[in-house]
């Protein structure tokens, strides 16, 4: 309450904004009269009233900016150990926030979590829930079919992954983003598609070049950390595949570099991950080992399954 009397100057002008916008058969001086009761209520449940409140002017902007930042997969959240983040996330999980709009950042959020927990059935139901909730935001839309996209693949539907970037790419090019969250969003969006490239179907060649022309598409500004992690991590990889190995190893370090320095410590052990293929078993065991002691200690299960597979056999 104290939020809206300061965004629309008093009570009264929250009341005849309601008035306007909500389906309500009350005059503006009932609904004040209303908020006025409401108010005395401090922390407890609000009703049908805060309903109502919460139907025309969502959450606080800055609740909602911390909700947001726990469901993009490109924000630091995921640098928490992932017992964590689901304690935040549950912590969250309540009125007022289950019944606003905001809640589809919970849903993303729980999401993302059990990506990490390599557990694709509550991953696609976190999904459905965001789905259901409502992308009210252009970022929110673009977070679900992104995100949507990656379960696919993962599953195998190639054809549903391709549906869902398709839908990503839409709503990218839709008014509502900054520049700094289309840069991040339009990067994923890049490196999904071109993992559509790298892993073709069995009996299909991967396409490295066209997926290396993808990733040289994303700036080569500095606009956010991740977008210069994404870029280089690709690049490295399409370089390997191509067998230059030098080109790849310093594009590696770089996108350690850009992951490190900005506190992006899960995408650094990625990187780590990756630069640990490219130098081979033996020389790349440091780098593979210094990810295997951060996966642990984020208790990501996603990244030990990504270090595992480069085990000594």
């Amino acid at each position: 309450m104290a939020w809206l009397v300061a965004e629309h100057g008093s009570l009264a002008a929250v009341a005849q904004k309601v008035a306007h916008l909500a389906t309500t058969t009350d005059d503006v001086a009932s609904i004040e009269r209303a908020l006025r009761r409401l108010r005395r209520r401090g922390n407890l449940d609000g009703g049908d009233w805060g309903r109502r409140l919460l139907y025309v002017f969502g959450l606080p902007r800055r609740v909602e900016e911390g909700l947001k930042w726990m469901g993009v997969y490109h924000s630091r959240f995921a640098d928490l150990p992932l017992p964590l983040c689901l304690a935040q996330l549950r912590l969250w999980d309540r009125p007022p926030v289950s019944e606003s709009r905001a809640r589809v950042w919970i849903a993303l959020g729980f999401a993302s979590a059990a990506l990490r927990q390599r557990d694709l059935g509550a991953a696609g139901a976190a999904l459905g829930q965001a789905r259901v909730a409502g992308a009210a935001s252009v970022a929110a839309r673009v977070e679900v079919a992104l995100l949507d996209a990656f379960l696919c693949s993962r599953r195998g539907e190639r054809e549903q992954a391709r549906d869902r970037l398709a839908e990503a790419g839409r709503h990218l090019g839709e008014e509502g983003l900054c520049s700094e969250e289309r840069a991040c969003l339009h990067a994923r969006w890049i490196d999904q598609r071109a993992f559509q490239l790298n892993h073709p179907p069995p009996g299909e060649a991967p396409d490295w070049g066209g997926a290396l022309a993808l990733y040289a598409s994303i700036s080569s500004e500095d606009v956010h950390p991740f977008v210069s992690y994404r870029r280089d991590a690709g690049l490295a990889y399409g370089r390997f595949r191509l067998g230059e190995r030098a080109a790849a190893i310093a594009l590696a370090e770089s996108a350690c570099r850009h992951a490190g320095d900005s506190g992006f410590v899960r995408l650094r052990a990625m990187a780590l991950l990756l630069l640990a293929r490219i130098l081979g078993e033996e020389e790349g065991a440091a780098a593979r080992g210094r990810a295997l002691q951060i996966a642990r200690r984020l208790e990501d299960e996603e990244l030990l399954w990504r270090g595992e597979r480069l085990a000594p056999r």
